[in-house]
């Protein structure tokens, strides 16, 4: 009995997430975090694939294993327009004004950005807006 428990749990607890220590980090998410982030790491998760960091100031984010970040979301503070490449910054910045990003996600080949007035916008890596839509 105690072996067939056993084989219908281990799987599962194979991809759990478990609680890791901060310096755990590659080197690249800490910098990251370091240049982009003044609130402290309250909890740092690691699964098969990904950490996932959540800040004093609710801001939680998700990093590659090699510390390459994915996704970054905001819980009240605006999130830094320095997360962007210099020339997407410009771009978001002039098109979208007087908004913020709460929250961004970086996919293979273009970013979704999330604003403070809904509004979610589709951005190649070479500047060019591919969708925006509006969101309640």
């Amino acid at each position: 009995m105690k072996f067939i428990f056993l084989a219908l749990i281990l799987p599962y607890m194979l991809f759990a997430d478990f609680i890791t220590s901060p310096d755990s980090l590659p080197a690249s998410a800490k910098e990251f975090l370091q240049k982009n982030f003044n609130a402290e790491i309250g909890i740092v998760q690691v699964d098969k694939n990904e950490y996932e960091v959540y800040l004093s100031d609710g801001t939680e984010l998700e990093f590659n294993m090699d510390g390459s970040w994915k996704e970054v979301e905001s819980k009240g503070n605006p999130l830094n327009f320095n997360i962007l490449p210099p020339n997407l910054a410009d771009i978001i910045k002039s098109e979208f004004p007087n908004t913020s990003m709460i929250e961004i996600k970086k996919k293979i080949n273009y970013y979704k950005i999330k604003f403070n007035n809904g509004l979610k916008v589709i951005i190649d890596f070479n500047g060019t807006i591919l969708e925006k839509k509006l969101h309640n």
